[in-house]
C-alpha cells in the first residue's frame, strides 16, 4: 500500500502534488492511521529530485495539518464530553481522553503545541480543545506552531536522506509505538490510582479520634 500510494504522489503534477499533501495532512489528523507523517517525509524526497518546491510542500502539510485539528475542535464543541467518556470509542479511548485532560491541567495551552509530538494522541488533544472551549484563535495559532516546527523537522529528514527517506518511515514508526505505550500506561496507572480505595487508618472503626470533627476530618 505504502510503495503504492508513494508512486502515485511522485507521478502527479505540481498542482495535485501539493493538494494531496494539504488532504493527506488533514486525514492523518482526523483518522490517525493514515500515514501522513510518511507521505510529508516522501514529498521532501521528491522535492530533492524534481522542480517542485520544498516552501510549497511546508505550506500544504502545515495548512492540512491545522485545518485537521480545528476540524476536531470544532467537533469537540459541538459535543459533550461525557459522550466521548460514554461511547469509548476504539480510536478516541475514554482513558486517553481522560489522560488528555490531565496533561491540560499540568500543562496548559503548551499541550496544543506538543501535541504534533504525541503520536496517536492528536486528535483527542483537539477535541479536547473545543469540549472545554478554549478561545479558538490561542487554538489556531499555538496548533499552527506545533504542526510548522513539526513538519519542518519531517521535511529536513526525508530531504537530507534523500533515496533513504524510508529510514525515517521506520523511526517514526518506532516513536510511534514507544510514545502510544508511555501514554497508553500512563493513563492506566492514573485511573488505576483514582478507582483504588483510599487507605484506611489504624484508627479508622474504632470511632472518631481526637481533634476530629463530626464529618471526620481534622478540626
Amino acid at each position: 500500500m505504502l510503495e503504492s500510494l508513494t508512486s502515485y504522489v511522485a507521478a502527479l503534477s505540481p498542482g495535485w502534488f501539493y493538494f494531496v499533501l494539504v488532504v493527506s495532512a488533514f486525514v492523518e489528523n482526523v483518522v490517525p492511521p493514515i500515514p501522513g507523517d510518511t507521505v510529508t517525509v516522501f514529498a521532501a524526497y521528491v522535492v530533492g529530485r524534481s522542480r517542485r518546491g520544498i516552501l510549497g510542500v511546508f505550506l500544504a502539510t502545515t495548512l492540512g495539518s491545522a485545518a485537521g485539528f480545528m476540524s476536531l475542535y470544532v467537533l469537540g464543541r459541538l459535543i459533550q464530553r461525557e459522550y466521548f467518556i460514554r461511547r469509548d470509542f476504539r480510536l478516541l479511548r475514554a482513558s486517553s481522553f481522560l489522560a488528555a485532560e490531565r496533561w491540560f491541567q499540568r500543562h496548559g495551552y503548551w499541550i496544543v503545541v506538543a501535541n504534533r509530538f504525541f503520536a496517536g494522541f492528536r486528535s483527542v488533544v483537539s477535541i479536547v480543545c473545543g469540549v472545554y472551549r478554549l478561545p479558538w484563535v490561542h487554538v489556531l495559532v499555538l496548533s499552527c506552531l506545533g504542526c510548522a516546527v513539526w513538519n519542518l523537522m519531517l521535511i529536513w529528514a526525508g530531504y537530507l536522506l534523500g533515496a533513504n527517506w524510508m529510514a525515517v518511515d521506520r523511526a517514526l514508526g518506532q516513536y510511534s509505538r514507544i510514545v502510544i505505550a508511555i501514554m497508553v500506561l500512563g493513563a492506566g496507572l492514573w485511573l488505576f490510582g483514582r478507582r483504588r480505595p483510599p487507605a484506611r487508618s489504624p484508627a479508622s472503626g474504632h470511632g472518631k479520634s481526637e481533634g476530629q470533627g463530626e464529618d471526620g476530618r481534622l478540626g
